[in-house]
């Protein structure tokens, strides 16, 4: 259990370090050096490429993981050496059919992204790199290794994509050279988290396959299409709007479209590490058919995570003037305020609902995700193609906002259905007023500072009495036995009970 929680450890660590750098890169480094359409195409390159490269990989990563127990230690490797030559077919498949449809892959950006048509070729390098990477992440999750892959795509990739511009702006090399790094860049992630498994962990390759069965191959087709479907659901649902955008409304939309929707994603990013840590203990519940148990950490997280989710929501849309007011290019990045209020109000759901996708997960009814995934998509990319074209950015976030709200509410409606549980308590409602009040608090709060003060100091007043009125009112059991270890740990105060 000390190599799961060290790993757990840096892990989130190493997850946090990421998203300042990739801060610093989004909404300074990139928005100063770069014009709207250099970063719409920057961001569209990988986005298509993550978009893709889940089925390119054919589901072989997470079927590794799911049946590596079931192969003795000398024959893992002849197994991850099986699946490798799976994922290289699916890449060439993938790759192949591309090319066949070259001629209707160009004719989609012809019109708004004809400068894209130039840099096909880099989004192909990512694919293959980022679903090979993938690949190699999950050798590294089987033996319980992740701290050096979780560095090389949380930091590393990052990292890279930051030099990349410095590098522009300092007239190293022009931006055809920054987009050619992009490809060099996750390449050496992929071979570099290779080289580590091979000399630090006796990675070898083996292609002795005696030992596949037709039952075998049946399994490995079966969880496999299961995985590809799902990770590539969830993928076009994370990167669909960034193409649509691009080719209604141009990449220089998409580059405004992009970097607001970056500002939002911080209120979701507590849940992803939480998850983590619930997981496995949901499957032990269910394990244990303890429902009782289920139900007691659906609400605990629910209020948990509503608590953090308002926390950072107030602090955003509050904020958000001053931060427009603060950035380079910020006048043209306010046609995107409400993308940011949007996808925040949208973050902010998926933290009060809870684990009801990772209950669903966890259950013998874990099918039924795919299916409420694939709706998800279906629906934000039909409307996507039509609320775009009527109301521009605004329109993406609309479709962005409905297609996942619809999908919270059928999980959420599905638990309750199937095992006669639901994510809410009575706290949830002096929380809401609680956050209401903060929020207009907040907002009226308009010192004559510059827009860093006024971010700082307001953030800092927000969040003394945000927790003060949580702890006062005792809206999370949780959060306030954080607060008294805190007080009585660091400041070694004794606060009352």
């Amino acid at each position: 259990m000390g190599v799961v929680i060290k790993q757990s450890f840096w892990g989130t660590v190493i997850s946090y370090i990421g998203v300042i750098v990739g801060y610093v890169n989004t909404l300074y480094v990139r928005v100063e050096y770069l014009d709207l359409g250099q970063i719409g195409l920057f961001t569209l390159i990988t986005s298509n490429a993550m978009m893709v490269s889940p089925v390119s990989s054919l589901g072989m990563g997470s079927s590794f993981v799911k049946y590596f127990p079931a192969f003795q230690k000398g024959s893992n490797n002849q197994f991850f050496s099986f699946l490798f030559l799976i994922t290289l077919g699916g890449n060439a498949l993938v790759l192949f059919v591309c090319y066949l449809f070259k001629d209707a892959i160009t004719l989609r950006y012809l019109v708004n992204a004809p400068s894209y048509v130039h840099y096909l070729s880099i989004t192909a390098i990512i694919i293959v790199s980022n679903s090979f990477f993938d690949l190699f992440f999950s050798y590294s999750r089987s033996i319980k290794k992740v701290i050096f892959p979780s560095f090389l795509r949380d930091i590393f990739l990052r990292l890279g994509a930051l030099l990349l511009v410095i590098g522009f702006a300092m007239d190293w090399w022009d931006f055809d050279g920054a987009v050619i790094g992009l490809g060099v860049n996750y390449s050496l992630a992929f071979l570099s988290l290779i080289a580590q498994l091979m000399i630090k962990h006796g990675f070898r390759f083996d292609f002795q396959f005696v030992f596949i069965s037709k039952e075998w191959g049946l399994k490995l087709f079966q969880f496999g299409s299961y995985s590809m479907l799902l990770a590539g659901s969830f993928a076009l649902i994370n990167n669909a709007t960034y193409d649509q955008v691009t080719t209604i409304l141009g990449p220089e939309m998409n580059g405004i479209f992009t970097t607001c929707f970056f500002i939002a994603m911080i209120v979701e990013m507590p849940r992803r590490n939480m998850s983590k840590v619930v997981g496995p203990i949901l499957s032990e519940e269910f394990e244990k058919q303890n429902m009782d148990e289920v139900g007691r950490l659906y609400k605990r997280g629910s209020i948990t995570m509503s608590i953090i989710g308002m926390l950072l929501f107030i602090g955003i849309i509050t904020n958000l003037q001053d931060l427009f007011d603060f950035i380079p290019k910020g006048s043209e990045f306010q046609m995107g305020f409400w993308i940011v209020i949007g996808v925040c109000a949208t973050k902010l759901m998926l933290m009060i609902s809870s684990f009801a996708g990772e209950i669903i997960n966890f259950s013998h009814l874990y099918r039924y995700n795919l299916f409420f995934q694939v709706l998800a998509a279906i629906i934000l990319v039909s409307m996507n193609h039509f609320l775009i074209s009527i109301y521009g950015l605004n329109g993406a976030v609309i479709s962005y906002f409905t297609a996942i709200t619809i999908h919270i509410i059928v999980k959420l409606l599905f638990v309750k259905y199937h095992f006669r549980i639901h994510p809410f308590v009575r706290s949830h409602i002096p929380l809401f007023v609680i956050g209401a009040v903060i929020t207009i608090g907040a907002y009226l709060f308009q010192p004559a500072l510059n827009p860093i003060l006024k971010i700082t100091i307001r953030s800092i007043l927000t969040t003394l009495f945000f927790v003060f009125l949580i702890y006062k009112f005792r809206i999370s059991a949780d959060i306030n036995k954080i607060i008294h270890s805190t007080f009585e740990r660091f400041l070694k105060i004794n606060l009352p009970k």
